[in-house]
């Protein structure tokens, strides 16, 4: 069993990537923490902003996260004015839509974003850029 264990340890996909994700996470968080924005937030905000509108089941599935997750942070994100949540074809859908606020908050997380963008590139470098774009593809497909 120890050695199971071990090669768990040194071999695990699921280890590295979710460590690679709090790295890269950490380093658009603290681009964004001046705004009060957590990276989670401002791809949430963006997801939006590109669709106009959205329903939650289907930012759940754009973005990959489970939908308790996603309607929890449109939740908090209409509290703060950053969405407005408007009735659906029926009483049991509802659309999100950013709000002025939103886009404002967007607009001036821009140039933190763009550092920390060019920050992970340059750590990773083209070549990893492109691997993990088409790794993201092959998984996703």
């Amino acid at each position: 069993m120890k050695q199971a264990i071990q090669r768990i340890g040194r071999e695990c996909i699921g280890f590295r990537v979710r460590m690679l994700n709090r790295i890269v996470t950490s380093i658009y968080d603290d681009a964004l923490a001046d705004l009060g924005l957590k990276a989670s937030q401002f791809n949430l905000l963006v997801a939006v902003a590109n669709r106009e509108q959205a329903r939650p089941a289907e930012l759940a599935k754009i973005l990959e996260m489970d939908e308790s997750t996603v309607s929890r942070n449109v939740e908090r994100m209409c509290a703060k004015g950053w969405f407005r949540r408007e009735e659906g074809e029926d009483r049991r859908s509802h659309l999100i839509r950013v709000t002025e606020k939103g886009i404002g908050l967007i607009r001036r997380g821009y140039p933190a974003w763009q550092k920390a963008q060019e920050d992970v590139t340059r750590r990773l470098g083209p070549a990893s850029i492109a691997d993990l774009k088409a790794v993201l593809r092959k998984l996703r497909g």
